[in-house]
């Protein structure tokens, strides 16, 4: 009886994970390119938090080849680069120093302005 009662369990666990396996999903990061510039104003304006930007800038955007453009000259802001040192820690609350904010506002305005040239389509 007990051997039944262990085999049943087993195998409801088993088929409850072949299920959730079946017809689960893996986890995607996929941001949008409003999402980031929203990300870039936060960031200008001290409100970001520091692991919101490090996911940014952390994991590529490989659905959208502009935006990880955009991704790596914010890291290379980050790291650095042959023209220009890593950025520095900006004092409380902004995470970068006035330099690099800079370097990023320019990326900022160039997000903008692929924002602005995305073609427009609605859903009837």
């Amino acid at each position: 009886m007990e051997y039944l009662l262990t085999f049943l369990i087993s195998l409801w666990l088993v088929v409850g994970l072949v299920v959730a396996l079946t017809y689960g999903r893996a986890p995607t990061w996929r941001p949008e390119r409003r999402a980031v510039l929203q990300l870039m104003q936060r960031l200008q304006d001290g409100t970001a938090r520091r692991e919101e930007w490090e996911l940014f800038i952390g994991i590529a955007a490989l659905h959208d080849p502009e935006l990880e453009e955009i991704r790596r000259r914010c890291v290379a802001v980050h790291e650095g680069d042959t023209d220009h040192s890593p950025a520095r820690d900006g004092l409380e609350p902004y995470l970068y120093d006035r330099e690099a904010r800079a370097r990023l506002a320019l990326i900022m305005a160039d997000l903008e302005q692929l924002i602005a040239s995305e073609p427009y389509y609605r859903r009837f």
